[in-house]
Order: C-alpha cells, then sequence, then structure tokens
C-alpha cells in the first residue's frame, strides 16, 4: 500500500495480445494479501510496472491486472525470450 516499503513476493505473471485493444496486456498472481483496488508495482530484474490487485484468492494469494508494459520481457514486445526467470518485489 502507498507509503509501506517494498516487500518481496513470489508472482506468476503472463501476458498476451488483447486485439480489441490493440495492445498487450498483463495478469497474473502475487503470493501477498492485498485488498482488491490496491495499486501496487511491481520491479523484476527486467523492469517495473504498475498493476491493480483484482480479488483476493482464498488461499492468501492477489489475483493482479497490469497496466502499461509488463515487468518482464515480452516476445511480442522484446523479440526472443532467454526463458530466464527471476525473483522480484511489489509494493504498493
Amino acid at each position: 500500500m502507498e507509503g509501506e516499503p517494498p516487500q518481496a513476493a513470489r508472482a506468476i505473471l503472463a501476458a498476451r495480445f488483447y486485439p480489441l485493444a490493440g495492445h498487450v496486456v498483463w495478469s497474473g498472481r502475487v503470493a501477498t494479501g492485498l485488498p482488491a483496488r490496491t495499486t501496487l508495482v511491481l520491479s523484476t530484474p527486467h523492469g517495473s510496472g504498475t498493476a491493480e490487485a483484482t480479488e483476493r484468492a482464498a488461499w492468501g494469494d492477489t489475483r493482479i491486472s497490469g497496466r502499461g508494459r509488463p515487468p518482464f520481457p515480452v516476445e511480442l514486445l522484446d523479440g526472443a525470450t532467454d526463458g530466464e526467470s527471476g525473483g522480484g518485489t511489489a509494493h504498493g
């Protein structure tokens, strides 16, 4: 949440091209409990991206929907990816 220090959290994220909007959208889950509609910034070794918490799952993680460029490589945007995955931090 705003004003809170960054915290490390495991995230599972994916991106896809949304033809009706004409751009890439991304979403996923973050292994931390956040209230719906919380805005957060996810940082990875590849960059940072803003997302919004959409709902909290029964097992404690939070589903998110990204805004703008994703904080991870996307073949459609960046060309071929190296398949590398890394940890990151999430803060709101």
